[in-house]
Protein backbone atom coordinates (compact mmCIF):
# COMPACT_ATOMS: atom_id res chain seq x y z
CA UNK A 1 0.00 0.00 0.00
CA UNK A 2 2.61 2.12 0.79
CA UNK A 3 4.51 1.74 -2.37
CA UNK A 4 0.91 3.13 -4.52
CA UNK A 5 0.77 6.42 -2.78
CA UNK A 6 1.59 9.79 -4.58
CA UNK A 7 5.27 10.97 -3.52
CA UNK A 8 5.57 14.25 -1.95
CA UNK A 9 9.45 14.39 -2.06
CA UNK A 10 9.89 16.07 -5.88
CA UNK A 11 11.95 18.28 -6.64
CA UNK A 12 11.35 22.09 -7.40
CA UNK A 13 10.19 21.79 -10.93
CA UNK A 14 12.22 24.42 -12.59
CA UNK A 15 13.46 24.14 -15.88
CA UNK A 16 15.98 26.36 -17.76
CA UNK A 17 14.21 26.17 -21.00
CA UNK A 18 17.42 27.68 -22.88
CA UNK A 19 19.57 25.43 -21.84
CA UNK A 20 17.06 22.42 -22.43
CA UNK A 21 16.92 23.74 -26.00
CA UNK A 22 20.08 24.46 -26.75
CA UNK A 23 20.91 20.47 -25.27
CA UNK A 24 18.13 18.92 -27.52
CA UNK A 25 19.26 21.04 -30.47
CA UNK A 26 23.18 19.71 -29.89
CA UNK A 27 22.20 15.82 -28.93
CA UNK A 28 22.56 14.02 -31.48
CA UNK A 29 26.27 16.28 -31.96
CA UNK A 30 27.32 15.67 -28.61
CA UNK A 31 30.47 13.52 -27.95
CA UNK A 32 29.22 10.68 -25.84
CA UNK A 33 31.18 11.80 -22.53
CA UNK A 34 29.37 14.93 -22.70
CA UNK A 35 26.18 13.54 -23.29
CA UNK A 36 26.38 11.03 -20.19
CA UNK A 37 27.20 14.40 -18.10
CA UNK A 38 24.32 16.22 -19.19
CA UNK A 39 21.85 13.44 -18.78
CA UNK A 40 23.19 13.00 -15.54
CA UNK A 41 22.50 16.53 -14.89
CA UNK A 42 18.93 16.50 -16.27
CA UNK A 43 17.62 13.33 -14.80
CA UNK A 44 19.44 14.53 -11.44
CA UNK A 45 16.45 13.50 -8.39
CA UNK A 46 14.10 12.24 -11.21
CA UNK A 47 12.29 9.09 -10.22
CA UNK A 48 13.58 5.85 -12.37
CA UNK A 49 10.05 6.00 -14.68
CA UNK A 50 10.94 9.68 -15.37
CA UNK A 51 14.76 9.33 -16.49
CA UNK A 52 13.77 6.33 -18.19
CA UNK A 53 11.91 8.29 -20.84
CA UNK A 54 14.27 10.94 -21.04
CA UNK A 55 17.05 8.59 -22.11
CA UNK A 56 14.81 7.13 -24.66
CA UNK A 57 13.53 10.86 -26.04
CA UNK A 58 16.95 11.54 -26.23
CA UNK A 59 18.68 8.43 -27.60
CA UNK A 60 15.85 8.55 -30.31
CA UNK A 61 16.72 12.68 -30.85
CA UNK A 62 20.58 10.85 -31.38
CA UNK A 63 19.32 8.43 -33.88
CA UNK A 64 17.65 10.89 -35.73
CA UNK A 65 20.46 12.97 -36.44
CA UNK A 66 22.48 10.34 -37.56
CA UNK A 67 20.41 9.73 -40.43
Amino acid sequence: MQDSQIANQGGPGRVDQAKLKKLVEEWGRMPPREQARALQELTSGLSARHREAIENYLRNLAQGARK
